[in-house]
């Protein structure tokens, strides 16, 4: 078989048809909507949308290297954003890529032999080993968005934390023009205290942050965060929020933001804490049960 036919093949079962490595380039995207290829799953990825877009550039630059080996990709072409976050933008990109393809697999396909052998400029390898590369540049990517694209397993929560303590906050204001019930503390305090728990809050994230995991129950957990004040308890970030509820509630005067601690806790607890540890043994396993036993769900 000529190595252009060859070469045309693999490009176009990387794209469509039946590769070696599983689900062609195609039949990945066709599972996905618009939303989906623009979910970035971990801070610092890649969505599958720039995916989308990279692949594109990386058939289009090896084309062009047929007439001058010396096209290159810019920085800024490189992983680019979609122009628009629309259904209709994500079609028209993966319309795109499969264009660029069949376009690249023609033009290999006419090629002879000897062309493909010969060398690409000075770049030191031939136009063969180009064209391999991108047929394993697609397969590399394939499997990185079929990861990115799966569904995730996420704790099955009542209401995100920061929603329960707003909450319990705005039932306490409600309350006190039903019953004032004053609370005689300096302002001074309360400002100190929410301080303190905003502190404990930030300190908390930036753990979540520096390991490169969601801090947000929406997004499935990557790794266990053990650091900083997760040496002391497993819930700091939850102890701020309340601290904070309890800061406002003395800045403010008003005793009713202390009394909505005990609902507020107990829904963080039932409702958010001890669905989240069912969640993390069922992903984590040994590690997590052993932390269970070992570390403190608030202070004690």
């Amino acid at each position: 078989m000529p190595i252009g036919e060859r070469l045309a093949d693999q490009l176009r079962r990387a794209w469509g048809g039946d590769p070696w490595h599983g689900p062609s380039v195609h039949d990945i995207l066709s599972r996905l909507t618009a939303r989906q290829a623009a979910h970035r799953r971990v801070r610092g990825s890649h969505t599958p949308w720039e995916l989308v877009r990279h692949l594109t550039l990386w058939v289009e630059v090896p084309a062009r290297r047929f007439d001058d080996p010396a096209v290159a990709a810019t920085e800024d072409a490189n992983f680019a954003a979609p122009v628009a976050f629309t259904e209709e933008q994500w079609q028209a990109d993966v319309a795109a890529l499969e264009r660029a393809v069949h376009q690249f697999a023609d033009r290999v396909q006419a090629m002879s032999d000897a062309a493909l052998t010969a060398p690409v400029g000075d770049c030191g390898y031939s136009h063969e080993f180009m064209v391999d590369g991108v047929v394993q540049h697609f397969a590399y990517h394939a499997g990185q968005i079929a990861l990115l694209a799966r569904s995730e397993d996420t704790p099955p929560i009542v209401a995100p934390a920061p929603l329960i303590v707003l909450a319990a906050m705005l039932v306490a204001e409600a309350a006190r023009y039903v019953f004032s019930l004053t609370l005689p503390a300096p302002s001074w305090a309360g400002i100190a205290i929410v301080l303190f728990g905003g502190w404990l809050l930030w300190w908390a994230h930036d753990h979540f942050v520096r390991a490169r995991t969601p801090a947000v129950p929406w997004r499935a957990s990557r790794v266990l965060v053990l650091g900083g004040p997760y040496r002391v308890t497993r819930n700091p970030m939850y102890i701020g929020m309340l601290i904070i509820q309890a800061g406002v509630g003395v800045a403010r005067g008003n005793a009713w933001y202390l009394v909505m601690l005990i609902p507020a806790w107990m829904m963080l607890h039932w409702g958010v804490v001890l669905r989240e540890e069912r969640y993390l043994v069922r992903r984590f396993g040994a590690p997590y049960a052993e932390l269970l036993r070992t570390s403190r769900r608030w202070l004690r």
